[in-house]
């Protein structure tokens, strides 16, 4: 119901007091006619008056056009009823004589139908309407020939009898015919629309009620019965307050669908019941009266014959619509059955394959209520987790580790309140081995609100251990590079007290400080050769594959590792094969295999008691060589020796161990073509064993020795003369010196610049540069070199104290130009200066 403004309530209560006010004054009136006739006109014209009134404010406040118009009408019927009431009231009240009949009252009574029949045919006129149809005109045919029955039997043949004057007969007939046609008017009109509104059926209500009222007025007037005060008045005065009240009413329903609000209506059927009935009661009454009159009357036997075949096929159409709406309800009844069970169907399938999909994929998806408690899982769900069996109705928290459980709860309270959560959750596995699950948090909203929250987890136990595992890798390669920058930095040092002390040695020294300068060179020395082992184990360089002494691999990193190893009291056995192995390999990646498989037997041995021991064994043969590392650690459980080769896994706690050694050890012997396998026995060790082919080529040929220079004649060194080029001034010095004590001339310049600019000048026998120099580096000297002076390239002798940076080991190996290596060693240097000199000297290079 929509509700009500100020104005029209006060409308509406005025109407209704109105009527009461009415109903005690004509209960209480004495019986004088006077006095009655008096209250019954002044009730008539304030009804009427009050009527117009409220007729003017709907037509004034109706937002609707049309409907502002048949208010107009409406309202203008009852000025004209106003009319003919004054009329009336100057007859009883001013003259005080009984009005005649007809008089001028009637004529402003009898218009007000023309207004009447307009308004209420534009008021229902915009009313849903449905398409005309069979039933609507069968409907029409029975209420109008039900209407010319009784009009006929109960009015035209009565007032015929009466004897009355034409006028008051005329008058009477328009009075009654006129009602019976506005009633007619309007059931026919309410036939159609779908729905009425309840303002609309108040309307129609009041103008039977008055219609009803000038048929029963017209009736007592030709007889001669009608006295004021009585209960036509009272017919008037209610048809009219009913019209005030249903006009007060009318704009707020209208502005109340305007907005969207539900406003009461009356189905249209019920209209179509009442022309039913009408008939059956109007035909009925016609048939009684022509039962009880003695007289025959062929006119009223048509009528009723014709009402009755109108009945019958009123009947017989509303059968057979029945049946047709009986067979389309049965047909839409098992259309709906065969679609319920088609979705029934396709629900199930769905259910299934959500199955399917729920247990197909990886991760654990639990449904679970505010408690907690789980609904629904997958297959995952119970791998995942300690939850052995079923899992339904067991809560969430019941596999968390210990202390998860608050932090469970408060994102599942936020999920209920509608956000989704993320969070990382501790579980604990079945084996009892703990893990972390990925959590997603999704509430399930239905109509009632969030009932049920969807949990996926997926288990990143081990991406958070690779995550930990790169990270130390990153470590390492960050050390690695650290490593091998030291080490350059080392190098250049130890190659000056090197030089200084190999100089030093040629003089004629007391012997106590011949030894002391022994140990100086032997120190620098040993500080060169670990260097050079850092920096094959930092493997700055690129894979270079040669003929490498294997077991010189295996005293180079042995020697990486004796302290370290010495400290934690394990004693490291060598067993070397004789025959001084070569293989086709790259030195760097054999190396790294060994610290591995060394660091691994470390490892192991630290967790027991007793004698700890490590056997190095190297073994060959013609085809392949065997590298063993064997050690007397605690062995490798069966259950995982299959999986110790896996990248990344390990049985260190998290942070010790990268889980990538043993897997880089696998790869390395792949990749030279070889194997690499283990033999364990729980409580007796572990051995490793590494087969490589001695020389994988296919074209295979024999390793190319280093050629030892020879001594040159004796007075033929002070003819060579050397350009030493390196940024290190006491590196040059010593070298300077030393090859002075040789009897060889010698030049020092800082950079490549400076060499040029003195081979310019002048022809040097040897060139010696270094690789890395600020300004213009090694590389760059040499392009500047075959652009310039390439008679001078095969002079060129490189010297550096990194021969495993990427950089350096191409150019090395692109150039074909010889090196020697930081610390030097005097004495093959001066063996690479003669050969170089005695070879461009042969070639008769100028």
């Amino acid at each position: 119901m929509p509700r009500l403004d100020r104005q029209t309530r006060a409308l509406v209560s005025i109407a209704a007091g109105s009527f009461v006010a009415m109903v005690l004054a004509y209960l209480l009136s004495p019986a004088d006619r006077a006095v009655r006739a008096a209250v019954a006109d002044v009730s008539s014209t304030w009804a009427t008056l009050y009527g117009a009134l409220c007729c003017a404010v709907a037509a004034r406040r109706h937002p609707a056009p049309d409907q502002r118009v048949a208010w107009l009408w409406m309202g203008a019927g009852c000025a004209l009823f106003l009319v003919g009431q004054l009329a009336r009231d100057y007859y009883e009240l001013v003259a005080r004589v009984r009005p005649p009949y007809p008089s001028f009252a009637d004529a402003g009574y009898l218009s007000v139908y023309v207004c009447f029949l307009i308004a209420v045919t534009k008021l229902v006129g915009a009313e849903p309407r449905r398409r005309f149809d069979v039933g609507v005109l069968i409907d029409t045919v029975l209420v109008t020939l039900t209407a010319g029955a009784l009009a006929y039997e109960f009015l035209l043949k009565p007032f015929s009898e009466t004897g009355s004057g034409v006028a008051p007969l005329v008058t009477s007939i328009a009075w009654s015919i006129g009602g019976i046609a506005v009633l007619w008017a309007i059931l026919v009109e309410m036939l159609r629309p779908t729905r009425v509104h309840a303002g609309t059926v108040g309307v129609v209500f009041a103008i039977a009620v008055l219609c009803v009222t000038n048929v029963v007025y017209a009736m007592a007037s030709l007889r001669g019965t009608f006295h004021s005060g009585g209960a036509v008045d009272l017919g008037w005065d209610a048809g009219l307050l009913l019209l005030a009240a249903a006009a007060a009413l009318a704009p707020a329903q209208s502005s109340a669908d305007d907005a969207g609000a539900v406003s009461p209506t009356v189905s249209g059927h019920m209209a179509r019941v009442a022309a039913v009935v009408i008939g059956l009661a109007g035909i009925a009454a016609v048939a009684v009266s022509r039962a009880l009159s003695p007289e025959a009357d062929t006119g009223s036997a048509i009528l009723i014959a014709l009402a009755v075949i109108v009945i019958a096929w009123r009947f017989t159409h509303s059968l057979r619509a029945d049946w047709r709406y009986t067979q389309l309800l049965e047909q839409e009844v098992a259309a709906q059955t065969r679609s319920l069970m088609d979705s029934l169907a396709a629900t199930a399938a769905a259910e299934r394959n959500m199955r399917l999909l729920m247990d197909s994929v990886p991760d654990a998806i639990v449904v679970v209520d505010r408690a907690g408690r789980i609904l629904e899982s997958n297959g995952p769900t119970r791998t995942i987790g300690a939850l052995v069996g079923t899992t339904e109705n067991r809560s969430l928290v019941d596999f968390l580790a210990p202390g998860a459980a608050a932090t469970v709860r408060e994102k599942l309270a936020a999920a209920f309140q509608g956000g989704v959560q993320r969070l990382d959750i501790p579980f604990v596995r079945s084996d009892g081995s703990q893990g972390v699950a990925a959590a997603h948090y999704a509430p399930i909203r239905e109509r009632s609100g969030i009932t049920r929250v969807l949990v996926l987890l997926r288990d990143i136990t081990d991406q958070r251990r690779s995550e930990s595992q790169f990270q130390q890798a990153e470590k390492l390669a960050a050390m690695g590079q650290l490593v091998s920058g030291v080490a350059h930095e080392i190098n250049n040092p130890a190659a000056i007290i090197s030089g200084f002390a190999q100089t030093l040695l040629l003089e004629a020294l007391k012997p106590e400080q011949g030894e002391m300068l022994q140990m100086i060179y032997d120190e620098a020395t040993r500080i060169g050769r670990i260097t050079s082992n850092l920096l094959a184990f930092a493997r700055a360089g690129g894979k270079q594959r040669a003929f490498v002494d294997m077991n010189d691999i295996v005293r180079r990193t042995f020697a990486l590792r004796s302290y370290h190893l010495s400290t934690l009291n394990i004693a490291v056995s060598l067993d070397l094969d004789p025959g001084e192995p070569k293989i086709w390999a790259d030195a760097s990646e054999l190396q790294q295999m060994l610290l591995n498989l060394l660091i691994n037997a470390e490892q192991a041995l630290v967790t027991v008691d007793g004698p700890r021991t490590v056997t190095v064994r190297t073994r060959a043969d013609e085809r392949e060589a065997r590298l063993e590392i064997a050690d007397s650690g605690p062995g490798i459980p069966a259950e995982i020796r299959d999986r110790i080769f896996d990248p990344f896994f390990t049985t260190k706690p998290e942070g010790v161990g990268t889980g990538l050694g043993l897997s880089i050890c696998y790869g390395i012997a792949q990749e030279h073509g070889g194997r690499i396998g283990v033999e364990s026995e729980l409580g007796h060790g572990a051995r490793f064993s590494i087969v490589l082919p001695r020389d994988p080529r296919p074209d295979t040929r024999p390793a190319m020795e280093p050629k030892l220079p020879t001594s040159a004649p004796a007075g033929a060194a002070s003819d060579l003369s050397v350009l030493i080029v390196d940024d290190e001034d006491s590196l040059r010095d010593a070298l300077l010196r030393f090859l002075r004590r040789r009897g060889i001339r010698g030049e020092g310049v800082a950079d490549g610049a400076a060499a040029l600019r003195a081979l310019r000048e002048r022809t040097f026998d040897v060139i010696i540069s270094d690789v890395r120099m600020p300004g213009m580096s090694g590389r760059e000297f040499l392009d500047q070199l075959r652009r310039e002076r390439p008679n001078a390239l095969p002079r060129l002798v490189f010297s550096t104290g990194d021969t495993f940076a990427p950089d350096t080991a191409a150019l090395l190996r692109d150039s074909g130009v010889p090196t020697v290596t930081k610390p030097f060693d005097f004495a093959e240097l001066e063996r690479v200066i003669r050969e170089v000199a005695a070879r461009t000297a042969a070639e008769g290079t100028t």
